[in-house]
This record gives structure tokens, C-alpha cells and sequence, in this order.
């Protein structure tokens, strides 16, 4: 997965909702408190010394209560992942019943039927990457999440997916999303680490929770909804769960 322990982290004094990725752009955002980070970073770089289980719910309570805004803020900054998600699961739903996917990639992405499942991530990925700020984090989230929950298979082959499957991917990628900005969040916090043996460790941990929560949160909520659900219906549930991460560990001390 990697992180970048050698950036100093996101400004204290950044928007808590970049405004390309507001879900209600509409309802005004707060002014970002003195330095909404510090804590956070505290008990992040504790956890990244080896300070466990304890330490790093301290530091996502933190990060979830004040680095972000709270549950009614942080959740809205992922329009742009919403919306990616929303189109991953309903082109793997498509693409699974035989479809080319282009209602959902606008182009026909028939053609990667019988390349490398490693191929076909990339292009979907390509296909589905938005043209702003988020692009790379999403790109990558989507490449990664297919290649993880299809490691065994050689040749690409939608039609071969089980329902559960496509639900995995959707849950991986949003996973990753998340992992992805609570590390680069973080920043100079993972200088604590005392060997690269411990940061990959710390890395394994972080993610695993992060996934674990989103399971709980996402799963039940698409569980049937392979080609059954909108790509609006699957944005909002994403969302929604988002939310429900947030609440979660609102609730760390």
C-alpha cells in the first residue's frame, strides 16, 4: 500500500472539504480549528512505535471528532470516490451479466474479456479515474481493489464473477480511499516508526481496520444489489456508511 512518512501531512489550516470533492456543496463548511491535527498526530506516531490496538483507536477518535469536523463534515469529503464506487460496481454488475459496460465507463470495455485480470484493472481504473484533484488515490484504489479480490485468476473473465465478489471489490476500493487519506493525514507521524519492518506493520494494522469497519458498515447494505441497485443507490450507501465510520469512531477514546 505505502505511505509517505516524509511529507509533513496536510495543513491544519486546508479546508476540512476540498471544495471538487464536497458532497453537499451547497451547506456551508466551518472554519478548520487551531491545529486540528496535533492530537491525532500525537497518538498516530504512538501507534506507529508500537503503541497498538489502544493507540490507534485514540488517534482515529481524534481524527474523527476534530481533525475532520466530526461525522456531519468529514464523510462529505469523498464526492469524487462516491461517485467512482457507484460506477465500479455497477460496470462489474453489467460487465458480470454480459454487458460491455459502457453505460457505466463510456466506452465499450468489452475488450478486456480474456486479457490479464492485471490489464483489465488498469483500464477500468483508467476508465473510471475522474479528472480532478482525487484522481490518482482513486485510480489506484480501483487497480489495486480488483487485482486483490481476483488474485488467482489469470485471464479476466466478468461473466466468471460471483455476486460477492463484485460486492468485495466495491468494499476493498472504498477501504483503500479511506486508508489512504487518514495516512496521508497523518504525514510526518510515521517518521515515529522505528524500522521499516514496523511501518509496514503499522500500515497492515491501520488497513485492517479500516476495512473491518467498512465491511460492517457497506456490506449488509449491498448484499443482493448486484444488478439491482443504481449507481445513485450505491453513492448514497457509500455515504451512508461512510458516515457510520465516522460515528464509530467518534466514539474512540
Amino acid at each position: 500500500m505505502g505511505t509517505s512518512s516524509s511529507a509533513r501531512g496536510t495543513s491544519p489550516r486546508a479546508s476540512l472539504v476540498p471544495p471538487h470533492a464536497d458532497t453537499d456543496p451547497t451547506v456551508p463548511v466551518p472554519a478548520p480549528v487551531g491545529n486540528r491535527f496535533r492530537t491525532f498526530r500525537t497518538e498516530f506516531g504512538r501507534f506507529c512505535e508500537g503503541g497498538g490496538r489502544g493507540s490507534v483507536r485514540s488517534a482515529l477518535g481524534h481524527y474523527a471528532r476534530t481533525s475532520t469536523g466530526g461525522s456531519t463534515i468529514g464523510p462529505r469529503r469523498f464526492g469524487p470516490a462516491y461517485a467512482a464506487g457507484g460506477s465500479l460496481f455497477g460496470l462489474l454488475g453489467n460487465m458480470r451479466a454480459g454487458g460491455d459496460g459502457a453505460a457505466f465507463a463510456g466506452i465499450d470495455l468489452s475488450g478486456l474479456v480474456g486479457r490479464t485480470v492485471g490489464y483489465a484493472a488498469q483500464e477500468i481504473a483508467r476508465a473510471l479515474t475522474p479528472e480532478n484533484e482525487d484522481a490518482e488515490r482513486i485510480r489506484v484504489a480501483i487497480h489495486e481493489a480488483i487485482a486483490e479480490v481476483l488474485p488467482d485468476v489469470e485471464i479476466f473473465d466478468p461473466t466468471a464473477m460471483s455476486a460477492d465478489q463484485v460486492i468485495a471489490v466495491l468494499l476493498d476500493f472504498l477501504a483503500r480511499v479511506l486508508f489512504r487519506q487518514v495516512t496521508e493525514d497523518a504525514g510526518s507521524a510515521w517518521n515515529k516508526a522505528p524500522s521499516g519492518d514496523r511501518t509496514i506493520q503499522a500500515e497492515n494494522e491501520l488497513f485492517d481496520l479500516v476495512k473491518v469497519a467498512m465491511d460492517r458498515h457497506l456490506g449488509p447494505a449491498l448484499a443482493g444489489g448486484v444488478g439491482n441497485l443504481s449507481r445513485t443507490q450505491v453513492e448514497r450507501l457509500q455515504r451512508e456508511a461512510m458516515n457510520e465510520v465516522w460515528r464509530e469512531w467518534e466514539a474512540y477514546e
